[in-house]
């Protein structure tokens, strides 16, 4: 992923943590993760409030992959990327932010074309008043990416789940999976309010599924 793509997701995010400093970007923090695959973790972890329906939860962290978003590959890739470290986390995958473990509320794909508030480029040929209806109002590949992965998410626990009858010990990649020890993360995808174009939407699998990300803190 070029360094731009992933240096504008960072300053349109505002205050993150993330592992690898690039380019000639300010390094806001950083982050690690333990029991996973050597080099397998998203581009970047997100401190801040997540608010919907008039319930707020402070201090969630918010793993985000960056893609540029102007091929259908770029969509493709992220999904598969947001879904194994989905996996991960459930086997044991650990977040660290200055040595100390944090939980994952929630792991999402953005692009270079979230401010926009849509996934894929070619999505900005669409007439705003013709996107998606209902609870979520969204372009139509958004959409699809969003509920795509919330079934694939819902997959991936029920077959987990289907191993723990396994006898014996159960081995998952690189993790040794035994039971749901922690809360597990929710999924989706991160663009811009199609209504408040100011601020950060999730599309994530836990009800109301319209979730905003508010002003957080960056660790060093």
């Amino acid at each position: 992923m070029p360094a731009d793509t992933l240096t504008e997701a960072t300053l349109w995010l505002g205050k993150a943590t993330h592992e690898r400093r690039i380019g000639d970007r300010a390094p806001k923090g950083i982050f690690s993760v333990r029991g996973v695959q050597r080099g397998r973790h998203p581009d970047l972890l997100v401190c801040g409030q997540l608010s919907a329906a008039g319930r707020s939860i402070p201090g969630c962290y918010v793993a985000v992959e960056v893609k540029p978003g102007n091929k259908h590959q770029d969509i493709l890739d992220g999904f598969d990327a947001v879904l194994r470290y989905f996996t991960d986390y459930a086997c044991g995958g650990i977040y660290e932010v200055g040595g100390s473990a944090v939980d994952i509320s929630a792991i999402v794909l953005v692009t270079s074309f979230g401010p926009n508030g849509y996934l894929f480029r070619e999505e900005g040929k669409f007439d705003p008043k013709r996107i998606v209806r209902g609870p979520w109002d969204a372009y139509p590949m958004t959409f699809t990416v969003a509920r795509l992965l919330w079934r694939q998410r819902d997959n991936i626990v029920r077959r987990l789940r289907e191993l723990i009858l396994v006898p014996g010990e159960v081995r998952v990649g690189t993790g040794r999976f035994e039971r749901f020890s922690r809360p597990l993360p929710e999924v989706g995808v991160m663009v811009s309010d199609p209504h408040r174009p100011d601020d950060i939407l999730l599309m994530l699998s836990s009800h109301p599924y319209h979730w905003h990300l508010e002003s957080g803190q960056a660790f060093g």
